[in-house]
């Protein structure tokens, strides 16, 4: 829910406002860049400085002001495109799909679609982040900088903070896009106290009493305020201006104190009680005060300017200025220690009444009231299931007590560190579980539990574990459980495939196939579409290809796997690879667009982009390239990627190298490879580093090109990889060829086997002479032997792979030569290459 609040540019009080020349020319200077940052303590008039600034400028400003309850990647981005959208309609309905593709955690597709949009934007427009001090979220802070690296030089960027910006600005500030007002800018001059104290407060003050209290408030704008208030209720101006001394704590302290008891008792109880909340309105304040008065007593703040901030235009929400909240908060515990809880969970009631489940449940947590704030998570947990960033951070940090018969709650937290990979804490936790199912209340989620052990044990590679649950799960519950589908229908992918979590797939073939005789037969079974998809990807690599259509046909067919678009995608996928590679290219595409009409799920734009990243795929492999792609995947060789799929980023550095950007294409790479490689994720592995060998040789770097080859032969000789090394077609097969002749001439050298090597490119010329235009000229069986000829093997050699004599090898020979019209192997390679034969 979008509080439309937080949308509003507060609007200061004109009558005690001065015009600070240097400050608005600073800000001006900010129109030019794409970053202004404004960062002081509290109480230096960051937000008013730009509010009022914002007042004389005629140029639109979405406004957001941030909150401890907006630390989560989904709801940060989500207010953005609000105040945006509040200032160019339509803008949400643009960007707003590409939302749960942050679900992830990777935010490159959204902020790409984003910057897309607000570069359509024919004006300029001034986008502001307030009080930026309380988001300590790191993947927001990377976002944000993504976010700026590609901000159109029309959007600007404003920034008020208590501390430094978290986000890297040091190559802004270099290059001139970045204006930064500190505490030097903000803090009031001797001028500036004149004309407030004489001018706007009409205080009888000499210049003397001024510059003293200007230097002993080194210029704090809250602090010359604060004074005010206590001036106006002094009989001796000058006896107030001699005691006012001290460090600047110590006189912060001394002010809101004078500030607070001059007040009535009223208004003191008033503001005692309040100052709980992060933000309130009369009916609000009513519920917790008991007050019937509520909006008369917030009106007579607002007129007293008692540090209190309207929040709307029609002054129903307000909010104290955060130091007086923080002292009145510090006091109420010092008058009222231990009552607090009571007004918490009476606010907490109020906001979970009226739809403020989040702000209701923070309410909660202020004073550790977990046991209450659990119970609200488990109440409302399918509202709250989608803030994921909140949630975890709530899971987090409550007690282990309050997870005591609350079972939903303990599953949700089990299925969010394994979405955040804290996957030794969820195995932990499942433990603790596990102890308790001879419990009556466990005993109805046994099988949750012995699901969810054994995914965790698969992600954890523990395979013998994972099978043991598995047992004991398919034992209790054959008919299967919902727990074994929950997300099925998101984009909710972590990986590219299963087989990542295997270094021999062999192992995964006994792992898989195992399963799947198990589920096979089972009616209403739709599980087993995830083992389906896997065997048939694992079969298609190893160019068992009828096989492994057999399998994503299974899923294809399968009326109970059409609502699962997960398991639809990956089958298709895998469809579209085995038709392509049979040469079937129109209906591998015809499979893909045909999927675009059978997803029905909410991040339907995140498989659709999925798709179309496929279609590439198809496109590069038959010889050609719609460079519209580039310009819609969302994605770009400079992104920061988190560890999870990378099928798309393998895609796209395929197409750099189409383009001629291998430079582009190898930094992306090996970005890819130092992320697999720490995650020990050899099918990863595999794929990139045949991408980075391309990518030398194509650069014309044959020594690196022939060491990624290598390395990529050593990683999947022992799993009988083959399509990784086929699909990438002639290159691939030049780069083969190197390999093996150098590999000939330093035999001693410890490296992947030669004889693996030539089976690759035995593979790859049978692929060619499916649709050779020339296998007329000479027999397929001669195409073979004189591609033999050319990696240098012998007639014996030639004979032991064919599984013929030697002497028909020299039948076939003067065959070849007849045909060729040679006399020699030199020749015959000389007049095949001639006739593209090699």
């Amino acid at each position: 829910m979008i509080l439309n609040t937080k949308l509003h540019i507060p609007q200061p009080r004109r009558d005690d406002l001065i015009e600070r020349k240097a400050i608005t020319e600073l800000l001006n200077e900010g129109l030019k860049c794409k970053l202004t940052t404004v960062t002081a303590p509290g109480g230096y008039g960051k937000t008013t400085a730009l509010s009022q600034w914002l007042q004389q400028i005629a140029i639109p400003a979405a406004w957001i002001s941030w909150g401890l309850e907006d630390n989560d990647l989904i709801e940060f981005w989500s207010y953005i495109i609000a105040a945006v959208n509040s200032k160019n309609p339509n803008f949400a309905e643009v960007v707003t799909p590409y939302l749960p593709s942050l679900k992830s955690g990777a935010f490159e597709s959204f902020i790409t679609a984003l910057i897309q949009e607000l570069d359509h934007f024919s004006d300029e427009l001034v986008i502001v982040f307030d009080d930026y001090h309380v988001i300590d979220l790191a993947p927001i802070h990377a976002s944000v900088a993504y976010f700026l690296a590609y901000l159109p030089a029309h959007i600007h960027l404003y920034v008020t903070s208590r501390s430094e910006m978290p986000f890297p600005s040091a190559r802004l500030q270099a290059t001139g896009q970045m204006v930064k007002i500190t505490i030097q800018e903000l803090r009031f001059q001797l001028d500036e106290g004149i004309r407030y104290y004489q001018g706007c407060l009409g205080l009888p003050l000499s210049g003397d009493e001024i510059a003293n209290l200007v230097s002993r408030t080194e210029g704090w704008i809250s602090g010359l305020h604060l004074a005010a208030i206590s001036l106006n209720k002094s009989s001796n101006y000058q006896d107030f201006i001699h005691t006012f001394s001290g460090e600047h704590r110590s006189i912060s302290d001394y002010l809101f104190q004078e500030a607070f008891s001059l007040q009535s008792k009223e208004i003191q109880s008033f503001l005692l009680e309040t100052s709980l909340l992060n933000r309130m309105n009369a009916p609000l304040c009513e519920t917790v005060t008991g007050q019937a008065n509520c909006q008369e007593l917030l009106e007579i703040l607002e007129q007293q300017n008692l540090f209190i901030i309207p929040l709307d235009g029609q002054r129903e929400w307000y909010r104290y200025h955060h130091l007086f909240s923080e002292f009145l908060r510090r006091l109420f515990r010092q008058r009222y220690a231990g009552q607090s809880k009571e007004l918490h969970v009476k606010a907490a009631h109020w906001l979970e009444e009226h739809g403020f489940l989040e702000e209701a449940v923070e309410q909660l947590f202020v004073d550790g009231h977990h046991l209450e704030a659990s119970d609200l998570i488990e109440k409302h947990l399918q509202n709250l299931h989608a803030k994921r960033g909140v949630l975890h951070r709530w899971l987090r940090d409550l007690p282990e007590s309050c997870f005591t018969g609350k079972l939903r709650i303990q599953f949700l937290y089990v299925k969010v560190m394994v979405e955040t990979n804290e996957m030794e804490l969820a195995q932990a936790r499942l433990r603790l579980m596990e102890d308790k199912l001879s419990d009556p209340e466990w005993k109805p989620y046994a099988e949750n539990v012995h699901f969810l052990s054994a995914a965790v044990s698969f992600y954890r590679r523990d395979f013998r574990r994972a099978n043991e649950y598995f047992e004991v799960f398919d034992r209790h519950t054959p008919e299967g459980s919902y727990v074994q589908m929950i997300e099925a229908n998101s984009y909710s992918m972590y990986f590219d495939t299963l087989l990542s979590f295997f270094n021999d797939l062999h192992d995964a073939e006994r792992f898989f196939y195992k399963w799947i005789k198990v589920w096979e037969d089972r009616d209403n079974y739709p599980y087993v579409g995830f083992f389906y998809n896997t065997y048939s990807l694992l079969l298609y690599e190893w160019n068992r290809l009828e096989e492994a259509e057999v399998y994503a046909e299974r899923v294809l067919r399968s009326t109970c796997m059409q609502p699962y678009a997960l398991i639809l995608l990956s089958a298709t996928v895998n469809a579209a690879r085995i038709y392509q590679a049979k040469g079937d290219s129109v209906k591998a595409f015809d499979l893909l667009e045909g999927l675009k009409t059978k997803i029905h799920s909410v991040d339907k734009s995140m498989f659709m982009r999925r798709i179309e990243a496929e279609k590439a795929y198809l496109s590069l492999a038959n010889g050609s390239f719609d460079k519209r792609w580039l310009q819609t995947c969302g994605i770009k060789h400079t992104d920061t990627i988190p560890l999870g799929p990378i099928k798309e980023y393998l895609i796209l550095a395929s197409v750099l190298m189409e383009r001629r950007e291998v430079d582009e294409a190898l930094q992306l790479l090996e970005q890819l490879y130092r992320l697999v490689d720490d995650a020990d994720r050899t099918w990863d592995k595999v794929k990139v580093a045949a991408l980075q060998s391309i990518a030398f040789y194509q650069k014309g770097d044959m020594t690196n090109a022939v060491m990624k080859l290598e390395a990529a032969l050593q990683l999947a000789e022992p799993g009988k990889y083959i399509r990784s090394f086929v699909d990438e077609g002639a290159k691939m097969a030049e780069l083969l060829r190197e390999y093996i002749r150098q590999r000939q001439i330093n035999a001693n050298r410890k490296s992947a086997s030669v004889l693996y090597a030539r089976e690759l490119l035995l593979l790859m010329s049978d692929h060619r002479d499916e649709t050779a235009s020339s296998g007329a000229l000479i027999t397929k069986q001669e195409l073979k032997i004189l591609r033999m000829i050319d990696l240098g093997l012998s007639n014996k050699q030639i004979a032991e792979q064919l599984q013929i004599t030697a002497e028909t090898v020299k039948s076939h020979l003067k065959s070849i030569y007849r045909k060729l019209d040679v006399n020699s192997r030199e020749q015959a390679l000389r007049q095949g290459k001639e006739l593209k034969l090699l």
